[in-house]
């Protein structure tokens, strides 16, 4: 009889009983190398059965097996890794399952990471509610699956990382408190260098399994993070002050993707965690490349109270005591400026209350109207100015008073390729009429495009029309009638790196509180809003006769 019939027989046995519950695990731990799928999955179910008998009968037998299940769990499942590394710990003292509930959907993510399905996770949590911790202890469980690989673990200033350093070392000198080498006995520790902050697993090599450096400390040369490890950073963003300093963001920005980022080596993931401060802070600008570089990505932003419900996320009782309650966050609510709660908190950057169009407020549809052709078909084209600056050019159809926004030409390349893609653009959806803004060069731009469209055959309506609007003023006088009439493809019928996704990402972003970089999403928005105004669609009714 094969091992995996076996299996099947024993999970069918009076399980409750202790042999029968030991004699099914023993038979898993011998398909783990023919079945690797089948072995986990019943040795998951063995874990929860084993865990709830050696509770409700008092068993020692009970939770001998609940150990070795989850030992045979530990290498492989984060969770499992987490829950047996502290069973010697007394319960009081114990970081992970007093907060399990909680952190499950963080924990959920780095599992992710390290089944290699996400190039990037970003977590931002309130504090003190386990972040860094967890965050380092996933450092720690890539480091034990492949101590021959490197990671790179930084953070806001000498005392921070200082604290990282120590926080690992804690788990890898404490044996008779924590079980880590019963899950990794070939990673035992090597060696160790303070002053550099750097730990070698299995072996001394070059390049460290985890090297600890500030954001503001030198890399080059030091270290580097594989594929086999991870690019971790956590709490970028010193404090406050440089959080609200648009130009110190910026440069903190410079050094994260020239220092930190240019150490990864193709295939590193990256696990960023912090405050979101603002739209700017290293998150946001990770969050903002990452559909331009093709990264799978996971963003988790939990915060302290559901913005539904107004009650806790983070919950938890440590030594019979209710922490991080519902009732705490109220006061702590009271107690800090709007701004300091929806960022050190909420996880909500301060901008964000500046939004003038909110992703949430945004009307979406799935497909056109199939029930009557649309009035017309028009576009407006904003061309860029130099700076990075994107050419914009949204084509609408238009069914009365809604507009629908079909398609885009969103691209900061040089004219040589805008030009071909807006003539492709207009011809292709059969545009009646579209309007270019003639300031600076954009007459040149629009009479190349009509050049470009009667070679394609097609018969379109070019008219320029120079702007002398402030531009600031009219995206915000526009931004009533696009949130009410304007409507928007649904996320799942574009990828977020298309024109059209990176044209919403801009549009979304975009504040009335400080100045942005880049405007031409909403900008070229507003301009098809004000064309449309003046536009009077007129409407028949049908009503009965009065003779």
């Amino acid at each position: 009889m094969d091992l995996g019939t076996l299996v099947d027989r024993a999970a069918r046995r009076n399980l409750a009983d202790k042999e029968a519950l030991k004699d099914y695990f023993e038979v898993v731990r011998l398909l783990e190398k023919e079945d690797f799928e089948k072995a986990h999955r019943h040795n998951r179910d063995i874990i929860a059965l084993s865990a709830r008998y050696a509770k409700d009968q008092g068993s020692l037998d009970m939770y001998e097996i609940h150990k070795n299940a989850l030992l045979l769990e530990a290498p492989h499942d984060f969770d499992a890794f987490l829950r047996y590394l502290e069973l010697n710990r007394e319960p009081e003292k114990r970081f992970y399952l007093p907060r399990r509930k909680v952190l499950m959907p963080i924990v959920m993510a780095f599992q992710e990471v390290a089944e290699g399905k996400l190039d990037l996770l970003t977590v931002s949590q309130p504090k003190r509610t386990g972040k860094t911790t967890l965050g380092l202890m996933f450092v720690l469980f890539l480091a034990g699956r492949k101590p021959r690989g490197s990671s790179i673990c930084s953070g806001a200033g000498n005392d921070l990382v200082k604290s990282f350093y120590n926080g690992c070392l804690d788990i890898l000198t404490k044996p008779e408190e924590y079980l880590y080498y019963d899950v990794f006995p070939g990673a035992k520790l090597a060696a160790t260098n303070a002053d550099e902050k750097t730990i070698h697993l299995a072996e001394r090599k070059r390049f460290a399994t985890i090297t600890c450096r500030s954001i503001d400390g030198a890399l080059t040369g030091s270290t580097e993070a594989t594929a086999e490890g991870v690019m971790y950073l956590d709490d970028l963003v010193g404090d406050d002050v440089e959080a609200n300093n648009r130009q110190r963001l910026d440069t903190l920005w410079d050094k994260v993707r020239g220092d930190l980022l240019g150490r990864r080596l193709e295939g590193c993931p990256i696990v960023a965690q912090g405050t979101r401060y603002s739209l700017y802070d290293p998150l946001g600008r990770l969050q903002d490349i990452a559909p331009t570089m093709g990264w799978r990505t996971k963003i988790l932003e939990i915060p302290a109270l559901d913005p539904v419900t107004d009650e806790s996320n983070f919950e938890i009782v440590l030594n019979g005591r209710p922490m991080f309650t519902t009732e705490y966050y109220r006061k702590e609510r009271e107690l800090v400026t709007p701004v300091q709660w929806a960022s050190q908190f909420q996880q909500t950057p301060y901008e964000a209350k500046g939004l003038l169009f909110p992703e949430n407020e945004l009307n979406r549809y799935f497909k056109l109207p199939v029930d009557r052709d649309p009035d017309a078909v028009i576009a407006v084209c904003d061309t860029a100015e130099g700076g990075g600056d994107s050419v914009m050019m949204p084509v609408a159809y238009v069914y009365g008073a809604d507009v629908f926004i079909e398609d885009c030409v969103f691209d900061n390349s040089t004219p040589e390729h805008t030009k071909p893609q807006c003539a492709k653009m207009l011809v292709k959806h059969k545009v009646s009429t579209v309007t270019f803004e003639s300031n600076n060069a954009g007459s040149y731009f629009a009479r190349d495009v009509e050049a470009l469209v009667k070679q394609m055959g097609g018969k379109i309506s070019i008219r320029t029309k120079r702007t002398i609007s402030n531009k600031q003023t009219r995206i915000e006088m526009a931004s009533d009638g696009i949130l009410k009439h304007f409507y928007f493809k649904d996320k799942s019928l574009f990828k977020p790196g298309s024109q059209y996704g990176l044209m919403m990402r801009e549009l979304v972003a975009y504040t009335r509180t400080g100045k942005v970089p880049h405007d031409d999403s909403p900008d070229g928005l507003s301009l098809l809003e004000n064309e449309l105004r003046h536009v009077c669609t007129p409407e028949v009714q049908v009503t009965k006769r009065f003779w």
